[in-house]
This record gives C-alpha cells, structure tokens and sequence, in this order.
C-alpha cells in the first residue's frame, strides 16, 4: 500500500509539473515608431499605424503605460497577458498625428525625446513647446529621454557624454516640467561607462534595442524594444507569437485550420532598431 501512495503521490506530481510547464509565462512586447505618414526609412503611414493598432485591439492584446510595465518588473510579476507598450522617438512634429489616433482610442504611449532639438525654434521638424503642452493635457502619456545630442560620440567619449546627460536633464525639466526615470539609448548602443553614468543621473529603466519579450526576469538596465514601422501585419502577429512562445515552458503546436503565419517569417526580414 505504502508503494502504491508513493507512485500514485509521484504521477500526481508530474501531472501537475507537466501542467505548470504548459502554461506560459506573461510578458510584454515593446513595440516603437519613429515618424508618421513621411517618406523617410523610419516612418510608417498613419493607415498602417492604425491598422496595426486595429489588429492589437482584435487579437486582444492589451496596450499598458511604461510606468505599468515598470511596475511589475519592480514587483517581480509578469505584465497582464498580451501586453504592449507604444513608444515613439526622437520627437518627430508628425508624432501628433500619432497622438490624435492613440488618444482617440484612449491608449497610453510613451515618447522618449532628444533634448536638443524637441521645444526649439532651431528643429522646426520636431515638436514645438506647444506641441509639448498639449501633449501634456493628455493623462496618458509619458515622457522619458533620449539623451541631449543623440550622437553616436556618446558611447566614445565620456566627457562629452558626462555634459550631454547634464544638459539632457536640464532641458527636460525646462521643456517637459519635470524628471524622468526613463531612457532609450541613441541608435541602441551602450557601454558600461556610458550606463554608469545615466544610473547616477537618475535614469533607472534604460531601454535597449532587441527582440526578447519583456518580463519579471528583464534587468532594468537593458530593457528591449522592437522597432515597428517596418512590420507588415503578418510580421507583427509573427514577433507577438515568437514572444509568447519564447516565454512558454512548452511551445505549443502551430493551428492547422485556416491560414498560418510562421513564427519566423520567411521572406521578410524585421527590421534592426535604429533609434
């Protein structure tokens, strides 16, 4: 009798080990954009930033602020299931027709700025100090930086890197009211000098370029985005797949009903981050 408990206690374990490994992990996919409706290698038309947009809502995955998914992983938790975080860069003026769209579907986005240029008469390309101030009648956005210059001598030189995250903190509390916890990495390149040095700034999420899921487990120090204006519907359904299934114990078998969309797209090639 005591044998049969034993093995009977043992399948009872394994069934329920087999079941944990099934279920998958919840993390988040950072998804950033650049510019809107231009002609430039970084810009995605505004039809197909709300077709993307119209197919997270279909999928029901599940648009969450920065300072959410912050939150969790300071917590230690997985995000809720199917999350995605919007972000946009470098402050192109084209980011508020971007902002009409997200805010008529009532979607929180973060905008990671360069201190240089956004809030001067000097880049009329960017956004203007009114466009900042309307943006900011919008409870639903956050504003993180991306360095003063964004030069690539920021990962070559640490004197000139040491000034640009002084000015670039200086101009954001002039331009936007206010600090930040939050940094992206100009063109996704760091070193240990360079990320030292925004640590003692203050910046303690910085955010790099690459395809890994955001979860529990994510260092705050190398926090992954995957550049979006480049992906057809078909390739962006495929990276939230590979996501998923990069977080899963067990990857589960493909569907066989109906049209499949490969986890690693075969004829198109996503696109490396340039931030």
């Amino acid at each position: 009798m005591r044998a049969e408990r034993l093995v009977a206690a043992g399948s009872a374990v394994l069934c329920l080990l087999l079941l944990l490994a099934a279920v998958p992990v919840r993390a988040a996919t950072i998804l950033v954009y650049h510019s809107f409706g231009g002609r430039s290698s970084m810009s995605i038309s505004m039809a197909a930033f709300a077709a993307q947009l119209d197919y997270l809502e279909r999928t029901g995955h599940k648009v969450i602020s920065l300072d959410e998914l912050a939150r969790c992983i300071d917590e230690k938790r997985n995000p809720p299931e199917g999350a995605v975080v919007i972000a946009v860069d470098d402050g192109w003026s084209s980011v508020m027709d971007a902002y009409a769209e997200l805010k008529r579907r009532n979607l929180p986005f973060t905008l990671f700025l360069p201190m240089a240029y956004v809030g001067s008469a000097k880049s009329p390309k960017t956004l203007t100090q009114a466009d900042i101030n309307e943006l900011k009648t919008y409870p639903k956005v956050t504003f993180a930086n991306h360095s003063y210059s964004h030069s690539p001598r920021l990962t070559r030189d640490a004197a000139f890197a040491r000034e640009d995250i002084r000015k670039s903190v200086e101009r954001f509390r002039q331009v936007v009211g206010h600090d930040t916890k939050y940094f992206a990495y100009p063109y996704g390149s760091t070193n240990a000098a360079y990320t030292q040095m925004l640590e003692e700034a203050g910046f303690t999420y910085r955010f790099v370029t690459g395809f890994q899921p955001v979860s529990a487990q994510t260092p705050v120090a190398a926090i992954p985005r995957i550049a979006a204006h480049h992906l057809s519907l078909p390739m962006l359904a495929s990276v939230l797949r590979d996501h998923e299934a990069m977080m899963a114990r067990v990857k589960p078998a493909p569907a066989t009903d109906g049209p499949m969309l490969s986890a690693r797209p075969p004829a198109e090639k996503i696109p490396r981050n340039i931030e």
